[in-house]
């Protein structure tokens, strides 16, 4: 069911790139819910938000952050993550080629949709994968009922 969010082999180049993840984002009938295609460029941390039947899921992408340094809080219908990125140990007189690792603080925050019950989220840090599991509302969720016969 996830196969989905786990999808980076569409390249981000050029303007008309730029645009088809416009148009994929606008015309999205997720409302808001995109893929890397529509992420400006240099957004981090890389996110994946998809749902099943009695949970909300968004995996963030956060290699070299520590647990210690991140911070997951559910404000209303607000999903924020935030933290640090260290810079790594440099050996002395080194001189760099290419830099592209981004380091420092940042911060991104997701709408939730109703059906997400703010009491019951659940965070996972895992080989640099954050797992952020967030149950619907027991009264949300779809539920099977018994047909009587007369």
């Amino acid at each position: 069911m996830f196969e989905d969010l786990w999808r980076f082999e569409t390249p981000f180049f050029g303007d008309s790139a730029w645009a088809r993840g416009v148009l994929d984002e606008l015309m999205s009938p997720a409302s808001g819910i995109s893929d890397l295609r529509s992420s400006p460029r240099g957004t981090f941390p890389a996110v994946n938000l998809g749902e099943t039947e009695d949970a909300v899921f968004v995996y963030a992408f956060l290699p070299g952050v520590d647990a210690k340094s991140l911070d997951v809080s559910v404000e209303g219908s607000l999903l924020t993550l935030s933290g640090r990125r260290e810079r790594p140990e440099v050996p002395e007189g080194a001189a760099w080629y290419r830099n592209e690792r981004f380091t420092g603080d940042f911060s991104r925050s997701f709408s939730l949709p109703e059906t997400v019950d703010p009491d019951h989220v659940e965070a996972t840090l895992k080989n640099g994968v954050l797992t952020v599991r967030m149950n619907k509302r027991a009264e949300m969720q779809p539920r099977r009922l018994e047909v009587k016969t007369a």
